[in-house]
């Protein structure tokens, strides 16, 4: 049995940088096994599912707002609308969702005051818009 060009190419490949007596092991390696547990050994590692590691105080936003049906640039500008009117300052925040909000509110405010904003932005709503009676 003669070997391929493609073949030959690829053993020549394999051997580069590994002596005689490694080269050997392999090959011996290679007739021991079959060829389902040999692709298994050479596969890439499967990717693991990424930790969420964001800022605890955006996901504690998140959960808090959930109420709030919206897209997220849109309870993140309420959020910043309502702690500008309880605090009676302009901001000037244009924030593109809530972890743009949290880190552009960060610089004026503490972590407990945005919390607190958030919290009662809910309340607010709640009281404006829950438990409302309608006359048909």
């Amino acid at each position: 049995m003669k070997l391929s060009a493609d073949q030959v190419k690829a053993l020549r490949a394999l051997s580069r940088g590994r002596s005689r007596p490694e080269l050997k092991k392999l090959f011996a390696a290679v007739r021991a096994h079959d060829d389902k547990t040999l692709l298994a050994a050479i596969a890439p590692a499967k990717k693991r599912a990424a930790k969420r590691k964001g800022d605890p105080l955006v996901r504690e936003l998140e959960q808090t707002l959930k109420p709030i049906l919206g897209p997220a640039a849109e309870k993140a500008d309420m959020l910043v609308e309502h702690i500008a009117k309880k605090h009676r300052r302009k901001l000037g925040i244009a924030p593109k969702g809530l972890a743009d909000a949290a880190k552009q509110l960060r610089g004026k405010f503490s972590d407990e005051q945005i919390r607190a904003g958030a919290k009662s932005l809910v309340a607010d709503l709640a009281k404006l818009y829950g438990d409302r009676e309608t006359v048909v």
